[in-house]
């Protein structure tokens, strides 16, 4: 299941795709995983971006604390559980803004990462559902998860449970955001996104490590792709200019002298 995504596009980047408006600060982030925060647009407040923590927490929980996975949500199985099926009825529907996922192939007892992204869309909008804790204080804690469906074979190749985020095309993501559509008309949406329209390359295994707040793990270098060396490419600095010395002129040959033995 998705575990791990990012959005490292600039901000300007992010609201030209998603022409809505910015609140809060904004921050890219190459390795975003469940508790960390994501950028978001509900159906309730559809012409807004809003941080909120990835992994959902149910309305009526004791605590804010994540005890079981709710950051994925198979969507054949939503409106069979007890988290997710009042989340579609009342329509906490989102909209969630990446720029590539990534997903882990088991080799020999290892654990290799893929990015996938989506040539010629710097961002893309994973269909999701959003809900509202709020603690002891009457604060609100804002929490989503992402819509899952069969993998394609892009993502399937890779992935041993077959399963991947639901990506909306681009003219539906007004749809999934739209409170009158029945909750049939929704789940009609959440299907695997065209292989052709997507692009894999493996990272390296940096992006496995949990990042914390005393040793973070979200440098940019996490999404570059790895060479046939298994090693990260470094980026390309460019090369100090030569410092070519500077020309000397020659002294002049002494002017000839009168032989004195002569």
């Amino acid at each position: 299941m998705c575990v791990r995504y990012t959005l490292t596009a600039e901000e300007k980047q992010v609201l030209k795709e998603n022409p809505y408006q910015m609140t809060g600060p904004y921050e890219p982030d190459a390795n975003i995983a469940p508790t960390d925060f994501g950028f978001i647009v509900t159906s309730d407040e559809p012409d807004l971006i809003q941080r909120m923590h990835f992994g959902i927490i149910p309305h009526d929980a004791k605590t804010n604390k994540l005890t079981y996975d709710t950051w994925n949500i198979r969507s054949e199985e939503v409106m069979e559980k007890r988290t997710y099926k009042p989340l579609m009825i009342h329509r906490k529907t989102c909209l969630i803004i990446m720029d590539s996922f990534y997903e882990w192939q088991k080799v020999d007892g290892e654990s290799l990462p893929y990015r996938f992204t989506v040539p010629g869309r710097k961002t893309f909008c994973v269909a999701g559902l959003w809900s509202r804790w709020i603690d002891p204080m009457g604060e609100n804690y804002d929490t989503f998860g992402m819509m899952t469906c069969v993998a394609n074979n892009l993502v399937g190749e890779i992935h041993e449970k077959k399963r991947m985020p639901v990506i909306l095309h681009k003219i539906d993501e007004k749809n999934w955001l739209n409170k009158k559509l029945s909750v049939d008309e929704l789940l009609a949406l959440c299907v695997p996104f065209p292989d052709k329209w997507m692009h894999r390359y493996r990272v390296s295994k940096k992006v496995n490590k949990v990042s914390t707040k005393l040793n973070p793990n979200k440098g940019i270098e996490l999404t570059l792709p790895l060479d046939f060396d298994e090693e990260a490419i470094k980026p390309v600095l460019p090369a100090e200019p030569k410092v070519k010395k500077p020309k000397v002129p020659k002294a002049p040959p002494p002017p000839d002298l009168p032989d004195l033995f002569s």
